[in-house]
């Protein structure tokens, strides 16, 4: 990867500012951004006791959980279509 088609990207992350460095589009960049705002104020929010690293650590949580789920989903979709193909195939 060049410099070239590293994007930096300042973002606003539960009140503070971020430079994001990557290869994804600056619009991918701020999406996800705001997704990890957004939970990071819902927690915030259900738990106001909370320090900031608390409300950091249990949104990587919830979006590791999250992404845990939706790899499942898609293996099992993935194995379905398999079967559905050879079937197919078979007949």
């Amino acid at each position: 990867m060049d410099d070239q088609s590293i994007n930096r990207v300042k973002v606003v992350i539960h009140g503070v500012e971020y430079t994001i460095r990557g290869s994804a589009s600056e619009r991918h960049i701020h999406e996800v951004a705001r997704l990890v705002d957004q939970r990071m104020s819902e927690i915030a929010a259900s738990s106001a006791y909370m320090d900031e690293r608390r409300v950091a650590v249990l949104t990587a949580v919830n979006l590791a959980d999250e992404l845990h789920r939706l790899r499942q989903e898609y293996e099992e979709l993935l194995a379905m279509l398999d079967e559905r193909t050879r079937g197919e195939t078979s007949t």
